[in-house]
C-alpha cells in the first residue's frame, strides 16, 4: 500500500483508529483538542484526518514512519512544516497549526 491508498481510504471514512490528540489551529491560541482519525499500511504508512473544535480539518501523510506533509488549505498550504519526535510523540507544525500525536496512534503497535 501507499500514502495514496491510505489517503483514499482516509477520504471514503475508512478508519482503522480514532483518539483526541493535543492540537492549536493558529499562533497565540492555547493548546486544545482534536479529534484524529487514521488510516494505516504496513510499512509506517498513514494518512490522518484532523478535526478541530470548529470542524475545520487538516489531513497529514506519512510514509516510512516519518511526517512528509499536509494538505493544503484555507490557512496554508501546507509546505511550512517543522516535525520532530520525543518520547514516543510526534509534534508537528504545519503553517501556524500544531499537533501532538502519539506514535501508537498514528502507526498502531
Amino acid at each position: 500500500m501507499s500514502a495514496e491508498t491510505t489517503a483514499a481510504r482516509a477520504t471514503s471514512g475508512d478508519f482503522d483508529a480514532e483518539g483526541p490528540i493535543d492540537c492549536v489551529q493558529r499562533d497565540g491560541l492555547p493548546m486544545g483538542r482534536c479529534i484524529a482519525r487514521v488510516a494505516r499500511a504496513p510499512g509506517g504508512e498513514a494518512t490522518i484526518v484532523i478535526t478541530f473544535e470548529n470542524s475545520f480539518t487538516r489531513t497529514l501523510f506519512f510514509e516510512d514512519s516519518a511526517f512528509l506533509r499536509a494538505n493544503t488549505t484555507m490557512s496554508g498550504v501546507g509546505t511550512d512544516t517543522d516535525w520532530r519526535i520525543e518520547e514516543g510523540l510526534h509534534n508537528i507544525r504545519v503553517d501556524d497549526q500544531r499537533f501532538v500525536l502519539p506514535d501508537v496512534l498514528i502507526f498502531g503497535e
